[in-house]
């Protein structure tokens, strides 16, 4: 039996948790491309290729889990990912002050909105976040998405989280199937 095989693309900036949701969810020993950092970035180590896990769907069907940088000198690297993606998964840091600029070079990069990819935001680093502060954030995402006519979810996700990380895949698998505001809506109602 032959196995179908799908990639998820998990894109963001420095710091955001790309490395760590796929040591989370990975079902092998996930491949990683990090090197110490040769400036303080607040973290020791930074990826600097592509890491990759893998995620048993079905009994037929793996995912591909693949992080990437999300700075733009990268793009050659999205470039090797993006073709016949199942998802776009942004991570976006909470805290660090938003960078418009890298996430509109990310969407106009991987353009989900006209390869038909389904998208998510999750934002991470916001434990410690109030609900208005969170709101604002999201507010500031959806201007940038809302220049390319996307309304993707946009969830905190803890990436250390199997729970919270696993639920981002599930988001993925209903969007995939329903492609419907109302269909995210109900997914919300579902695992809020």
């Amino acid at each position: 039996m032959s196995k179908i095989y799908k990639k998820l693309a998990v894109v963001g900036e420095v710091g955001a948790g790309k490395t760590q949701l796929i040591n989370t969810i990975s079902e092998i020993s996930p491949f990683a491309t990090e090197a110490k950092s040769s400036v303080d970035i607040g973290k020791e180590f930074t990826t600097v290729g592509i890491d990759y896990g893998r995620l048993s769907l079905a009994e037929d069907v793996a995912l591909g889990l693949y992080g990437l940088p999300g700075q733009k000198r990268f793009s050659l690297l999205w470039d090797m990912v993006s073709q016949g993606l199942w998802g776009l998964l942004i991570l976006v840091k909470y805290g660090d002050g938003f960078d418009s600029e890298q996430l509109d070079n990310i969407i106009n990069h991987f353009s989900p909105y006209e390869k038909n990819i389904p998208v998510m935001i999750g934002v991470t680093h916001c434990e410690e976040a109030d609900e208005g502060e969170l709101d604002t954030l999201y507010e500031f995402i959806q201007m940038v998405l809302d220049d390319y006519g996307l309304t993707p979810p946009i969830y905190p996700v803890d990436p250390r989280d199997v729970e919270s990380s696993f639920m981002i895949l599930q988001l993925f698998d209903a969007i995939n199937e329903n492609n419907t505001p109302e269909d995210y809506e109900r997914f919300e109602e579902d695992v809020g």
